[in-house]
C-alpha cells in the first residue's frame, strides 16, 4: 500500500483548484475569453529554484488566458512532489493578466523511519535511497526510492516484500516507511497420491514463520524434482490468515516409477546386444530403489541393486549392488586370433551423509575376483586375475538445476580408492580420481515472456552446452582388470570400446544439446583423450580425438541415447546407451 495518503491529498488538491478556476473563470472579463498573459510569477518557493518550477509551465506570456492550461501547469508543478499545496490567482497588469502561482513548499525532512524490515538494516535501505535528512520532502523521489526498495529486496529474493504505510509529517519533518516483508504461514503438499508427504517435506528446506525467499523456494522445487518421481513440480501462493503472511502450496505431478523395460541394438564397437531390466524407484512411495538388470552381447552383466536414500529418517544415504560381469574380447595374440572372457563377480556396500551447499561424503566398499577363461587361442600375458578388496572415500559437490538433463551448474567427484592393505586381498594399489562437469545455458530457444519459473519443466528446453574433464592415475602400474580403458561411450566417441589402456588417463567432452522436438534432442559432441603406462607422461599432443552427432529420445527409463562418432582414421562407429553421456 504505497503512499496512500498523498495520493488523496492529490486528488483533494486538484478538486479545489478545479472549483477555484471555475469562479475565477466566471468573472465578466473572463468569460469574454479575451484575456491575454501578460506576466507568469511564481511565489512562497525558499528552497526551490523558481527556474526548476518555471520549466514546468506551458502557458507563455502573450497566450490567451486557458482555464485548461493553467490547471496543467498546477498539476505540472504539484507533480515536481517539493509543494503541500499550489495556488493561482489572476492580478490585473498591463492590459492584461499576470499569473500568479503560489506554491507551500513541502517540509524539510528531519528524520527517516524504516520499521518493520528484519532482513535488511535500517542503513541498507536507507542507502538505496535518494531522498536524505535535511532535504526538501519530494513525493516523486520518494515513488522512486519506494521502487529502489522493492528491487532490494528482489534481489534478495523477497518478492513479496511490500510497502505497508509510507506517510510524511509536514509538521514533524519525519519520513515513516513502514514494511511487511511476507513470511510463509504454512507450507502444503498437492498432487501425491502414492508418494508420502515425509519423502517430500524432507527436501523442504524453508519452514512456516520464515520469510518468502523465492529462490530458496525455487532451489527446494528443484530438489523435490531431482527425486525423479515426479513429471512436474510447481508452486502457488494463497493468502494467509494475516495481510503479511501466505500459504506455500507445493503441487506435484507423479509419474509411473515401476519400469519394466528392454531392448536391443548393434553398436559397431559392442557388437550385438540386448538388455532387459525391472526397477521400482519409489518402491512403496517412500523413495527408496530396487533394480534388476541384464545385458546380454560382448558384455553380459547380471546385477542388482538397493538403494536407502533417508537412512532412519535423517541424510544418511545406504547402498547395496551384487554384479556379474562378462566382457568378451578377439585379439591376435602372437600371430593367433584369439578370444578370451574375463569375468568380474563383486559387490559393493556404499554409505554417507547429505550435507547442505549440494555437497555429499561417502564410502564405497567393494570385494571384486577378476577371472579370465580362453575360448580359443591364447590368452594375453599380462593378464592378472584375483581377488581385490578396496575401500573409496568420496566427495561430491552437485549444483545442477536438473539431474537428469542439466542446464546449469556443476558437478564433481573427487575419490580415492585404496586397494588391498588391512582389507586383504591379492593385489594392492591407489588410483586417485576426478570428475567435473560444467552445464551452461544458451536459452537460444527460450521466449522470456512465457517462461514461468513457478515450473520446474518451464527451463528443461533450453540449448545447452555441457563439458566435462576426467583425469585419474594409479600409484604404481595397477593389475589388468584396474587398468584405465578408454575408448567408445563414456569416453571418446569414434574409437572401439575400451581401445587403449593404461595407469593414468585424461578426458574432454563438449556437447551442445538442443531441442529438435517436445522428447526429442540433438547433439553435437567432441572428445579428447587417452591413457598412458606408469611412469609415462601425460601430453596433451597423445590425446585421441573423436567428433560426431547424436539425439536423444525421452522415455519412461529415461533418455535413450543414440550417437555416431568419427575417429582420427575416420572410420563411424555407433554406440547405443540409456541416459545423457554425462
Amino acid at each position: 500500500m504505497k503512499n496512500i495518503k498523498m495520493r488523496k491529498k492529490f486528488l483533494l488538491f486538484m478538486i479545489v483548484q478545479l472549483i477555484f478556476l471555475l469562479f475565477i473563470c466566471s468573472s465578466s472579463s473572463l468569460a469574454q475569453n479575451n484575456g491575454r498573459i501578460t506576466a507568469i510569477v511564481v511565489r512562497g518557493n525558499e528552497n526551490i529554484e523558481t527556474a526548476l518550477i518555471v520549466s514546468q509551465i506551458s502557458s507563455n506570456i502573450g497566450d490567451l488566458f486557458s482555464k485548461d492550461s493553467v490547471q496543467a501547469d498546477m498539476a505540472a508543478i504539484f507533480e515536481l512532489g517539493y509543494f503541500q499545496d499550489v495556488q493561482v490567482k489572476l492580478e490585473p497588469f498591463r492590459d492584461g493578466y499576470r499569473v500568479v502561482f503560489e506554491v507551500e513548499e513541502n517540509t524539510v525532512i528531519e528524520e527517516i523511519v524504516i520499521e518493520g524490515s528484519t532482513i535488511l538494516e535500517q542503513q541498507e535501505i536507507k542507502e538505496v535511497m535518494v531522498l536524505k535528512k535535511g532535504q526538501i520532502f519530494s513525493q516523486k523521489i520518494l515513488q522512486n526510492d519506494l521502487d529502489r526498495i522493492s528491487q532490494l529486496y528482489k534481489d534478495k529474493g523477497l518478492i513479496l516484500a511490500q510497502m505497508e504505510e509510507v506517510n510524511f509529517n509536514q509538521e514533524t519533518g519525519v519520513l515513516l516507511v513502514r514494511l511487511v516483508e511476507g513470511r510463509i504461514e504454512e507450507i502444503k503438499i498437492s498432487g501425491n497420491e502414492k508418494t508420502v508427504d515425509n519423502v517430500i517435506r524432507r527436501e523442504i528446506e524453508i519452514e512456516p514463520g520464515e520469510l518468502f525467499d523465492f529462490d530458496r523456494v525455487k532451489k527446494t522445487l528443484q530438489e523435490i524434482y531431482n527425486l525423479g518421481f515426479f513429471e512436474d513440480v510447481s508452486m502457488k501462493l494463497e493468502p494467509g490468515s494475516e495481510d503479511a503472511l501466505i500459504v506455500l502450496i507445493i503441487e506435484v505431478i507423479e509419474k509411473s516409477t515401476g519400469v519394466l523395460g528392454g531392448g536391443g541394438g548393434y553398436s559397431s564397437g559392442e557388437g550385438l546386444f540386448a538388455y532387459a531390466s525391472i526397477k521400482e524407484a519409489n518402491l512403496f512411495g517412500r523413495g527408496q530403489s530396487i533394480e534388476a538388470k541384464l545385458e546380454v552381447g560382448t558384455r553380459t552383466t547380471y546385477s542388482i541393486s538397493f538403494y536407502e536414500p533417508w537412512l532412519a529418517n535423517t541424510p544418511t544415504f545406504l547402498g547395496i549392488e551384487a554384479y556379474d560381469i562378462y566382457i568378451q574380447k578377439n585379439e591376435i595374440i602372437n600371430g593367433v586370433d584369439s578370444e578370451y572372457e574375463i569375468e568380474r563377480l563383486g559387490g559393493k556396500l556404499s554409505f554417507g551423509r547429505n550435507f547442505k551447499d549440494n555437497l555429499k561424503v561417502g564410502l564405497e566398499l567393494k570385494t571384486e575376483e577378476a577371472s579370465y577363461e580362453s575360448i580359443s587361442g591364447q590368452l594375453p600375458a599380462n593378464i592378472q586375475e584375483g581377488l581385490t578388496n578396496s575401500f573409496r572415500p568420496i566427495l561430491i559437490y552437485d549444483s545442477r538445476d536438473d539431474r537428469f538433463n542439466p542446464t546449469e551448474g556443476w558437478y564433481a567427484n573427487a575419490s580415492i580408492q585404496n586397494a588391498g592393505g588391512f582389507l586383504g586381498g591379492d593385489y594392492t594399489y591407489r588410483k586417485y580420481d576426478l570428475d567435473l562437469r560444467t552445464y551452461l545455458s544458451t536459452d537460444i530457444f527460450d521466449d522470456d515472456d512465457e517462461r514461468d519459473d513457478t515450473r520446474i519443466t518451464s527451463t528443461i528446453n533450453d540449448g545447452v552446452l555441457a563439458m566435462r574433464a576426467v583425469g585419474g592415475f594409479g600409484d604404481r602400474e595397477l593389475p589388468s582388470f584396474a587398468k584405465y580403458e578408454i575408448g567408445g561411450l563414456g569416453t571418446v566417441r569414434g574409437y572401439d570400446y575400451k581401445e587403449f589402456a593404461g595407469d593414468s588417463n585424461l578426458i574432454f567432452n563438449v556437447e551442445y544439446r538442443f531441442p529438435l522436438a517436445d522428447n526429442l534432442q540433438g547433439v553435437v559432441f567432441a572428445d579428447w583423450g587417452n591413457a598412458w603406462g606408469f611412469g609415462e607422461s601425460i601430453s596433451i599432443a597423445d590425446l585421441k580425438f573423436g567428433t560426431g552427432v547424436g539425439i536423444r529420445f525421452d522415455t519412461a527409463i529415461g533418455p535413450i541415447s543414440i550417437d555416431y562418432g568419427i575417429g582420427e582414421d575416420q572410420v563411424g562407429q555407433t554406440y547405443f546407451s540409456i541416459g545423457q553421456s554425462f
